[in-house]
C-alpha cells in the first residue's frame, strides 16, 4: 500500500494504519511543502532534546504577581500559628 485516505477527527487526530507505522519510529517529522504534509520517521534524540529544553526553560510571565502589603501577610502568618 502506497496511499491511504484516512479521517481526521474531532480532537485533530488521525489514524495510522499497520503497514505504514511499521515504517515509522516513535516520534515522526511532520513537514509543510507545497503539494501538502509530509510525514516521515523523526529523530529521537531530537524531540529529547527540545522537550529538555522545554523543561528547563524559564516559565512564560502573562503579568507581575500580586503581593499582599505586609500587614495583610503578617495576619496571615498569625492564622497560621
Amino acid at each position: 500500500m502506497d496511499e491511504a485516505l484516512v479521517k481526521v477527527d474531532s480532537k485533530g487526530r488521525i489514524c495510522i494504519s499497520h503497514e505504514f507505522r511499521e515504517q515509522l519510529r516513535d516520534v515522526v517529522k511532520l513537514k509543510k511543502t507545497r503539494r501538502g504534509i509530509s510525514l516521515s520517521p523523526g529523530e529521537t534524540g531530537v524531540f529529547i532534546d527540545e522537550f529538555r529544553k522545554l523543561l528547563l526553560s524559564e516559565p512564560r510571565r502573562t503579568g507581575v504577581p500580586e503581593n499582599p502589603p505586609a500587614k495583610e501577610m503578617k495576619e496571615i502568618w498569625k492564622e497560621a500559628d
